[in-house]
């Protein structure tokens, strides 16, 4: 199916160009006709391409709609979704990057009732049957939303089934075709086992691709490795395998592309065990020294290695753990490159205590911001457990009266101001949460700030430590915690872009001592954004980007933008799960009216300015789903 170019898009030499991050290309195909209805779109790109969503603009008469595609993880994409009735054209978006893409619609047509809800009944009935029920109410928005969500998001049991589906014969002279550097870029594989008996299969394997500097070396266990390693160029890419490991048939070009386009001393990629997928988030230093974030699929400059890896390492000790703690980065190519049975161990649990984080002296003073209306016996239990569980007394506390009229809260609140500890800022007017934040921030005398909900309690004795501890990093900018409702089940696990349209809770509604996908739950880890119900962050950071957007962002979304500004500074957000809170999540806030309809207008904003990440969160890999808020495929 022919693709035009539109936006952003250059046809040089026989090669597609991207000109930006967000290039645009027309498909072209009779929309007209399949308007109203439900359609099937099957694409594919290159499997050496980086690998991103998909963006689908469905053009309408005086607006359009964005819709983030499945990632063609294995080198082909499936969507199923409805077009509006007044769908005039397709505009797609394939890459997120600037320089040469490979991708092309295979095909786009209707696909009738009986097959879509089959579909959907294998993957989530429950959600079927909701459509089926809202169906005959005649609420069609909450059919289509029930019916995407069981057709876009594939249970995690059903991975070898979907693998097949959107796997496709390479093409080595087509779409796959590595650039001249990449095929030039030289492999040593350092094999574990008995090349007597596996040598041939390896052999084969290293005959049939595209790259022609792959050198075997056989390995006992306990066999020192610096003597293979002398045999390598500083450039050359090391990998460590057992015998009975299986390299993805593109692997080695894709890591190739990849090193030739961002040059790095060590790229990890994601792996089957046991016939189970490992989805990894990209370079996560904090979380790479809790857990075995780059695993078995890693490959490493020979150079780097030599002088990184401890003496007398052996090659079974490269196996299962190569030497991060002794990287500033590494590169993740978002393929499965390794299926195994060999499991990597849990890295060794080394968590920064309180004492840790704070070591140096006396910590810095806090100021904890607290924004309120009325609601006094709300914000009387965050206070109490406030005080209950800080350790500290070098703190003080900013509460934001946003226009109290119960005779209860303010004889509360005067109450309060009796301890020096406590000062009391009124604002009032209309809520405008960004705006009396920042104006409490600019007030504040601490170094660190700590945003705290008033619907929020405390149950962390370490809470304020380990936050601004956290926060005092140099490279940390936002610092989240684990919030719970008040039947213990997760409220807030840190926030994945792109979710619902915009942004959302990953893992909600989780049993509290449920350690979440890749173990997240349990341990520190970046990620893209966190809630400022309980967000810690230094003054100076927090006034060096602006504090909150007060102007487009006043209620809805302004911590997730704050986070995300932080993070083009090269401040990472963080999560600490040792740190938990109940949160009754806007209990102060009585409003009924969906967000998607009271917020609109901020919704709308936040998409149009950080579209690129919605359709690519760096933590939350492409080929997981946004339709569902628990771990499933796209």
């Amino acid at each position: 199916m022919k693709l035009t170019p539109l936006v952003d898009v250059v046809l040089q030499d026989g090669r597609t160009i991207s000109q930006s991050r967000l290039p645009w290309l027309r498909i072209e195909a009779p929309v007209r006709q399949w308007a109203g209805r439900w359609v099937r779109l099957v694409f594919e790109a290159s499997l050496l391409d980086p690998l991103t969503r998909p963006i689908l603009r469905i053009i309408r008469p005086g607006c359009e709609e964005d819709v983030m595609l499945p990632a063609p993880s294995f080198g082909r994409g499936i969507w199923i979704g409805f077009l509006p009735p007044d769908a005039t054209e397709l505009h797609l978006s394939p890459a997120d990057w600037v320089g040469p893409f490979a991708f092309r619609v295979v095909s786009l047509g209707r696909i009738g009732p009986l097959p879509r809800l089959a579909r959907g009944a294998r993957r989530h009935p429950k959600a079927v049957l909701s459509a089926l029920w809202a169906s005959m109410r005649g609420n069609r928005r909450v059919e289509v939303a029930r019916l995407r969500r069981a057709l876009g998001a594939t249970p995690l049991a059903m991975y070898e089934a979907w693998r097949i589906e959107r796997s496709r014969a390479i093409e080595w002279t087509g779409l796959d075709m590595p650039s001249p550097a990449a095929a030039s870029a030289r492999f040593r594989l350092v094999i574990i086992g008995d090349p007597s008996k596996h040598g041939p299969a390896w052999h084969d394997f290293a005959a049939n691709q595209p790259l022609k500097g792959i050198a075997l070396s056989w390995a006992s266990p306990q066999m020192p490795l610096f003597p293979l390693l002398d045999e390598s160029g500083d450039d050359d890419l090391v990998i460590v395998l057992h015998v009975n490991d299986r390299l993805s048939d593109f692997a080695l070009a894709a890591v190739a592309q990849r090193s030739v386009e961002d040059p790095a001393a060590l790229y990890y990629g994601d792996e089957e065990c046991d016939g189970a997928p490992r989805f990894k988030p990209d370079w996560s230093p904090v979380l790479a020294r809790h857990a075995a974030l780059v695993g078995r699929a890693w490959f490493a400059r020979a150079g780097w290695l030599r002088q990184a890896m401890p003496s007398g390492a052996t090659a079974e000790d490269l196996l299962f753990r190569p030497p991060v703690d002794a990287l500033a980065r590494a590169v993740h190519v978002r393929r499965i490159l390794l299926a195994t049975s060999h499991a990597s161990p849990a890295a060794p649990l080394s968590p920064l205590s309180p004492a840790a984080i704070t070591a140096g002296g006396q910590p810095p003073m806090s100021t904890i911001i607290i924004p309120t209306r009325d609601r006094a016996d709300l914000l009387s239990a965050c206070i109490r457990s406030l005080l209950d569980h800080s350790t500290q007394d070098h703190f003080e506390v900013v509460i934001i009266d946003n226009g109290s009229t119960e005779p209860g809260t303010l004889a509360y609140l005067d109450s309060v101001a009796k301890d020096p500890r406590f000062s009391i800022l009124r604002s009032p007017g209309s809520f405008n949460f960004a705006a009396i934040c920042n104006e409490a921030a600019e007030r504040a005398r601490g170094d660190m700030l700590v945003f705290l909900n008033n619907d929020t309690e405390i149950l962390s004795d370490d809470w304020l430590s380990r936050l601004t501890g956290w926060a005092r990093q140099p490279d940390i900018g936002a610092v989240g915690a684990k919030l719970l409702y008040k039947d213990d089940t997760l409220q807030h696990g840190g926030v994945v872009l792109g979710m619902g349209g915009r942004a959302a809770h990953f893992e909600r509604r989780l049993p509290r001592s449920d350690t979440g996908f890749f173990g997240r739950l349990s341990i520190p880890h970046e990620l893209s954004a966190v809630t400022a119900a309980c967000l810690a962050v230094s003054r100076e950071k927090f006034r060096g980007i602006g504090g909150f957007d007060q102007n487009n962002l006043p209620i809805d979304l302004n911590d997730i933008d704050l986070c995300l500004r932080l993070n083009e500074r090269g401040w990472r957000t963080l999560l600490d799960p040792c740190v938990v809170l109940h949160h009754h999540e806007s209990a102060s806030r009585n409003n009924k009216m969906p967000s998607e309809m009271l917020y609109r207008k901020e919704i709308g904003y936040f998409r149009s300015k950080w579209l690129h990440l919605l359709r690519n969160d760096p933590y939350f890999h492409p080929a997981l789903s946004l339709e569902w808020y628990r771990a499933a495929l796209g």
